[in-house]
């Protein structure tokens, strides 16, 4: 059986579920190759073919693509670019589509390059030089992509040399966990993590971890975790009640063991009386990608695509307004809509607003003359979400204030898994269908993205309407 790249850094990442995988694949969570990874394989890609071409304009070395090398004891990998120049000297190249060299976690490039260069030498091939390449974040695109100041090419021969002993110790290790006919099945590396960071199988190996555990307590340090499970602790039923915890953690675990919400209805109200009708409840969504897709844009730079706006006078009166782009192109028409659109008095109100403030920040660089448009409609943006920090806690929120979490358990009756998009990502994959073959995909994508930005806006209507009810 043969161990690869990924599932090197997945061994890293949790041993067993490593294990799982490979050799009890019927036990192993069936994943789905989500929109981000597709958007991830398509822009690595097309990060590849302009270092094609880079290579053909200005190599005169023999270079392969996607080599494949395998060692006798049971490595795999394909390198992206191997170069053997004319005095013989190879040259081992992988290519990143980030805007920069990640050496810490489940993403370490050096670690991944190190990996690649053990299996190549270890099958009889030796490696002199090691560069990563990677995207220039300063690069701004005008006119046809130049590849020559997109990419980035750094030697990082010295960083994998550094961790090439210590990550041949993990890839022996790996193998010899691959050789192992069973395992012990309880728990698993992950316990000691934070939720985000579980392995799929967290579940398997820990069937005894309710949905209301510690790990759903939010901004858990590794230390108090770790407290936690030397203590036995491992759900909140079982955390006492003078447990030494912020704020916002306590608040979690009363709304745990009472099996009810913590609300302060004072700080909800005043905060709420701050708002000034008529109410914008706004929301854009964006779109970005490694290689520019539009002039004036950088690697994986955010612009806005469309909005939705649902507007609520005082006495409850509702109106709903959209903008969806229809080209590629910077978002100028979409900023004049929503001058058409917006009020000059009224509080904006958004969910996580620091993103929606940061794209009106960015479309002023791109256009002055709406700077004082775009910091007016800044300077009436209130935060929906800080509600749910302190003033409104429920444990089913599963230490989140995301609106997906809260809206099923606030607003029951609305839910975004009946759309057709169901988050950010997919979006991005919708609207780049749509502008890419518009005679087939405009009317199917266009409603599918109308209908997922329009339930954004809705449901904070939703849940300002349960809120102005407690």
């Amino acid at each position: 059986m043969e161990l690869t790249k990924t599932n090197f850094i997945h061994y890293l990442s949790c041993p067993k579920s490593f294990w799982v995988y490979k050799k009890d694949n019927e036990n192993y969570p069936d994943g789905n190759f989500t929109a981000f990874m597709q958007k991830l394989t398509r822009e690595s890609d097309e990060v590849m073919e302009y270092v094609h071409t880079l290579f053909e304009a200005s190599r005169n070395s023999t270079i392969s693509y996607h080599k494949t090398f395998r060692s006798n004891d049971g490595l795999l990998t394909k390198i992206d670019c191997f170069e053997v120049n004319a005095k013989s000297q190879t040259c081992l190249y992988e290519v990143k589509s980030s805007t920069s060299i990640k050496k810490s976690g489940n993403n370490n490039h050096i670690k991944d390059a190190c990996f690649q260069t053990i299996t190549a030498e270890r099958s009889g091939q030796k490696i002199d030089k090691i560069i990563l390449i990677y995207l220039n974040g300063k690069y701004v695109r005008k006119g046809a992509i130049n590849p020559k100041s997109l990419l980035i090419f750094e030697d990082v021969t010295d960083e994998v040399r550094k961790i090439y002993a210590e990550t041949s110790t993990e890839i022996n290790q790996a193998l010899h966990l691959l050789a192992k006919a069973k395992i012990d099945l309880k728990r698993c590396s992950c316990i000691y993590k934070s939720k985000a960071h579980h392995c799929d199988t967290f579940e398997y190996f820990n069937p005894d971890i309710s949905n209301q555990s510690i790990y759903n307590l939010p901004r858990l340090s590794p230390k108090k975790r770790k407290e936690f499970l030397m203590a036995g602790i491992m759900n909140l039923q079982d955390v006492p009640v003078n447990y030494l915890l912020s704020e916002i953690q306590t608040r979690v675990l009363r709304s745990a063991q009472s099996g009810e919400p913590q609300i302060d209805r004072t700080e909800i109200s005043d905060t709420l009386k701050e708002y000034q009708y008529p109410l914008y409840f706004f929301d854009y969504e964006t779109y970005a990608s490694a290689v520019p897709l539009i002039d004036g844009v950088s690697p994986h730079k955010h612009f806005p695509i469309q909005y939705s706006l649902h507007i609520l006078e005082k006495d409850g009166t509702l109106t709903h307004k959209d903008f969806l782009q229809h080209e590629a192109k910077l978002p100028l028409n979409l900023i004049e809509q929503m001058e058409e659109d917006f009020g000059e008095t009224g509080s904006i109100v958004s969910w996580h607003a620091s993103f929606e403030r940061k794209q009106n920040q960015e479309m002023a660089k791109w256009y002055p003359e709406k700077r004082n448009f775009l910091n007016d409609i800044n300077s009436r943006l209130v935060n929906l979400e800080d509600v749910f920090k302190l003033a409104y806690v429920d444990a089913h929120f599963d230490g989140s204030t995301s609106i997906k979490k809260v809206l099923p358990i606030i607003c029951p009756h609305l839910d975004f898994k009946e759309l057709n998009i169901q988050d950010g990502t997919s979006a991005m994959d919708a609207w780049e269908k749509m502008i890419a073959f518009p005679e087939i995909e405009t009317k199917i994508q266009a409603k599918a993205l109308l209908s997922y930005c329009e339930m954004d806006t809705f449901a904070m209507v939703e849940i300002y309407r349960f809120l102005i009810q407690l």
